[in-house]
């Protein structure tokens, strides 16, 4: 893994969006409601961007996650051929519970998870250890996807993107 940490492409907002920022989805997270989580395509990158209402700072504030968009193929492949396929049919073992892969300096890993989002809820954590959080200041940026999301549409969503921008 590389330990190069990554020069942040700055916190989007999403009433404002400048010229190198296009929205290229609306994710709804019905366990947020009170949330817009964006994907936007950024430059090179695939930046996963929410609004939401921080009650330490009492306002809106914005979050965001940032990964190369040479990476959404792999993640997409890993997800549907690792992750969502049977051990026999060449998928991950029970005891494969994550992956990682390196584009150009940044580290980039899905690791599955038994409560994402909420409590017994099952999914992805896709992050990249090469940026900071905007929040804490510290590694990794991280997005949550419950599985049940990705089987209902975000995944082929997610192919589309792939597609066009990789």
């Amino acid at each position: 893994m590389s330990n190069v940490i990554c020069k942040p492409l700055g916190l989007i907002d999403h009433r404002n969006l400048k010229s190198d920022e296009e929205v290229l989805l609306m994710v709804d997270y019905e366990m947020f409601s009170d949330e817009t989580t964006l994907l936007i395509k950024k430059g090179s990158h695939l930046v996963i961007s929410t609004d939401f209402y921080s009650k330490m700072k009492k306002k809106r504030s914005y979050s965001q996650s940032e990964y190369p968009l040479t990476a959404l193929p792999w993640i997409i492949d890993r997800i549907e051929n690792g992750f969502f396929k049977n051990p026999d049919a060449g998928g991950f073992s029970d005891f494969e519970r994550n992956t990682t892969a390196e584009f150009e300096t940044e580290t980039i890993g899905i690791n599955a998870m038994a409560h994402c989002c909420t409590e017994n809820l099952p999914g992805l954590n896709i992050w990249n250890g090469n940026r900071k959080s905007y929040i804490s200041n510290i590694t990794p940026h991280e997005w949550n996807i419950p599985n049940y999301m990705l089987k209902d549409g975000l995944l082929d969503k997610l192919k589309i993107i792939a597609d066009k921008y990789s």
